[in-house]
């Protein structure tokens, strides 16, 4: 069973490998450049209002956020990946550091034909169109 834990510094360039998995997997429409990823994910990791969780094969990257509706926090994941079965132990851990943070909602992502997250007890909210 993969071990979540908290990511730092040296994992980063092994997160940025999965997320050019991760854009291949869904068809993603935008191209990975390498250094914004790594400038970005290092940036979450030393954010306190950031979080990166990594298991041997998965990550999950996140931070919280208010919208433009509401100064409420959503805790909102902009990455997760699990090429090594470890999808809903990432989600559990960014789900627990979430509510550490106070988060009124969590966002959640996937492909269009990925997993149904209502069992979950999430619900669809909105749909991503790209051009």
């Amino acid at each position: 069973m993969a071990r979540v834990r908290v990511a730092d510094a040296r994992d980063v360039p092994r997160i940025v490998d999965m997320i050019e998995a991760l854009r291949e997997a869904v068809s993603g429409p935008v191209p990975v450049d390498r250094n914004w990823t790594i400038r970005t994910v290092s940036g979450l990791i030393r954010d306190p209002a950031g979080c990166v969780f990594v298991t041997d094969g998965g990550f999950i990257a996140g931070l919280m956020q208010p919208t433009v509706i509401s100064p409420a926090p959503i805790a909102k994941e902009v990455g997760w990946w699990a090429g090594d079965g470890s999808g809903l132990r990432l989600l559990r851990a960014f789900e627990a550091w979430a509510l550490e943070q106070g988060a009124q909602t969590i966002q959640l992502s996937t492909a269009p034909e990925g997993p149904d997250l209502s069992r979950l007890g999430y619900g669809r909210a909105e749909l991503a169109w790209v051009r």
